[in-house]
């Protein structure tokens, strides 16, 4: 067959240099707008540092570092002010150890239930409904605790205050019970199958085994996953707010009104407090005690991770092989090569004798009883989900129409959450027009273009140090900038500025969820792209980002979701407890006032009248299933892309 060949000197076969150079123009636009987007988080990172020391520098010129650490009262909006940080410290750190009493044993029987008991159709029903517990939003905690774990412990405690910190402290154990058992059933999960059987071999009990040899080697990873969740429940905000009580007092007796750190700074944010006054910047010197602690928790936290990292990575199993490789090496030492005697212990066949008194029968039994112990903290989450089930009942009467357009009223029967509704989606809209084009492009900068050298690493601690700040600190940087520096163009306290403080938030959040999806496309398919003469962004453009786009989705829904949820920093920067109107599709509506669900829901809880409280369990049905919706899309999504 002859084909038709045309002649090499038409235009067509020519090597056109302009469509070079205007790839090469376009490579290095997008290369640049990418590199601008990676330096988003570190701006974000030193605006938050420089504005906090720079409101506690101001703090400290009227108020002595010495009696800040060692006062005993703390009283800012009296005439005779004190600032004993210790006070609302104590309350922190009693709320904190509540927590992780309740979180870490059931957190580690949950993970190594899961992790060595659970079949696979146990475990993958129940794992997914324990982690949800941390999807759940704070408020919906503050609730649970205030109308449900409060009363019930009232039952057997008649001292207990109304407010108190046993409560705040269960609850707080609740919401970060999945935290521990996720990264502990990780890291158990990843000790070698090897040391399994030479424990079974040894004919030692799955709970022997799990004693003696799993939880040592997983030890810097359980270390880790206790660190983060401490972390977690130091800079919990709302939960102590709504149930711990506002009430400053140096005391580590659970059945009274505390107040904590971050309750401090909610309760400051709640009212206009002059920019210069000392009190403004007291908020921010406890903002730099919250970030700086928890800061050192996370790093210690990440660098455990990182170490069990290395070593399970290094880990080597010795096997027969190792001492027997080979039939010279088997001859150079013998067919008749014994250990010697002297390296026995003396005591051996005493210890044998003693580790094995214990009748077969006797730890079996022990073994069954922890795995009936971890399957029930593996229930946890259908007991929670059940118990607010039970205790949001009241809201199903509310659940109507006219609920669904009302606007907030200050009387509880004419109330509804339309402006709140309204508020919310609109702060979904923005938030995601603002932090999804930067997240992206930060991760695709990082993953695709940036080499692995110090500084990607660099850029890698200060996204796991955003991810990590407290929200309520993120509260206070966008009264500072975005309210307070940019109100001429965001209009103070406005659903703009909500929505910049949301985007901050998630930025850091995206960034790693869309790293994890742009990695999990295989390299063979840049690889081919490449070869046939693509540039690095048509091959992301028409490549990477195709694939990776459903894992990408799911990271953008979650991240809104978590968004949803968020209360505290929308208190911070002014959302307020009634609006009579939705914001309109214009600038000026966008700089004009704002509530959302979660802020709506707060503002109700405060209220004593129990009107009220049905009110916010109807309104907390209807975040709730927003969320629910948001969380199955992202599954629909991962489970797609998992069968593509």
């Amino acid at each position: 067959m002859n084909w038709l060949v045309s002649p090499p000197d038409e235009s067509s076969d020519r090597f056109d240099t302009r469509t070079l150079a205007v790839a090469v123009w376009r490579e290095r636009f997008w290369q640049t707008l990418l590199a601008l987007a990676t330096l988003v988080p570190v701006g974000v990172l030193v605006a938050t540092v420089s504005i906090f020391i720079h409101e506690s520098a101001l703090f400290f010129r009227e108020v002595p570092l010495w009696n800040f650490l060692t006062d005993t009262q703390w009283t800012p909006q009296f005439a005779s002010r004190k600032f004993g940080i210790a006070v609302i410290a104590s309350g922190t750190l009693l709320v904190t150890a509540i927590a992780m009493t309740v979180a870490v044993p059931l957190g580690l029987l949950a993970a190594i239930y899961l992790s060595e008991y659970a079949p696979d159709a146990v475990r993958q029903s129940v794992k997914p409904v324990l982690e949800s517990l941390a999807a759940v939003p704070t408020i919906v905690y503050g609730y649970f605790a205030l109308f449900f774990l409060t009363p019930t412990l009232h039952l057997g405690i008649e001292n207990l205050s109304g407010f108190n910190a046993l409560s705040a402290g269960i609850a707080t154990g609740i919401l970060i019970t999945p935290t521990i058992s996720s990264i502990s059933e990780d890291a158990i999960r990843s000790v070698p199958d090897a040391l399994r059987e030479g424990g079974y071999v040894l004919g030692l009990t799955r709970w022997e085994t799990v004693v003696k040899i799993l939880l040592p080697v997983a030890f810097p990873g359980i270390v880790a996953a206790v660190t983060l969740a401490a972390s977690r429940a130091f800079s919990e905000t709302t939960i102590a707010a709504v149930a711990a009580g506002q009430i400053p007092r140096l005391t580590f007796n659970p059945l009274v009104p505390i107040e904590t750190m971050t309750a401090y700074v909610l309760q400051v944010s709640l009212g206009d407090v002059p920019t210069q006054s000392l009190v403004f910047h007291a908020i921010f010197t406890v903002g730099l005690v919250l970030f700086l602690v928890t800061l050192s928790m996370n790093a210690w936290g990440q660098w455990l991770v990182s170490y069990y990292g290395r070593k399970m990575a290094g880990w080597e199993i010795p096997t027969a092989d190792d001492r027997i490789s080979t039939p010279e090496a088997i001859a150079d030492r013998g067919q008749s090569e014994r250990l010697p005697a002297a390296d026995f212990p003396a005591d051996f066949e005493t210890r044998d004798e003693a580790d094995f008194r214990m009748s077969f029968g006797r730890r079996s039994a022990i073994d069954r009883l922890f795995a009936g112990l971890g399957w029930l903290a593996s229930l946890l989450g259908f007991v929670v989900f059940g118990l607010l089930a039970f205790q949001l009942r009241v809201g199903l009467s509310r659940l109507d129409w006219e609920f669904m357009t009302s606007f907030p009223s200050r009387n509880a029967e004419s109330s509804g959450i339309y402006a709140a509704l309204a508020g919310t989606l609109w702060l979904m809209v923005l938030t995601a027009a603002l932090a999804f084009p930067l997240g992206v492009g930060a991760a695709i900068y990082l993953e695709e273009y940036l080499p692995r050298n110090a500084f990607r690493r660099g850029l890698d601690t200060v996204l796991a140090n955003l991810a990590a700040v407290p929200s309520i600190l993120y509260g206070l940087l966008g009264l500072a900038v975005f309210a307070r520096s940019w109100q001429e163009v965001t209009g103070g306290r406005s659903l703009i500025s909500a929505a910049l403080v949301l985007a901050v938030i998630l930025l850091p959040l995206l960034t790693i969820a869309t790293r994890a999806a742009l990695r999990g496309v295989s390299q063979q398919q840049r690889y081919a792209a490449f070869a046939v003469g693509m540039t690095r962004w048509q091959t992301v453009r028409y490549v990477v980002l195709p694939a990776a786009l459903p894992g990408i989705l799911t990271g953008i829904l979650l991240s809104l979701s978590r968004a949803i949820g968020e209360t505290v920093p929308l208190i911070a920067i002014g959302a307020v407890a009634y609006v009579s109107f939705v914001p309109g599709l214009s600038w000026e509506g966008l700089q004009g006032s704002f509530t959302t669900l979660t802020t709506q829901i707060f503002y109700w809880l405060s209220r004593p009248q129990a009107q009220f409280q049905e009110v916010a369990a109807a309104a907390i049905l209807v975040l709730g299933g927003i969320i629910l919706t948001a969380n199955a899309i992202a599954s629909l999504l991962r489970e797609r892309s998992r069968r593509r």
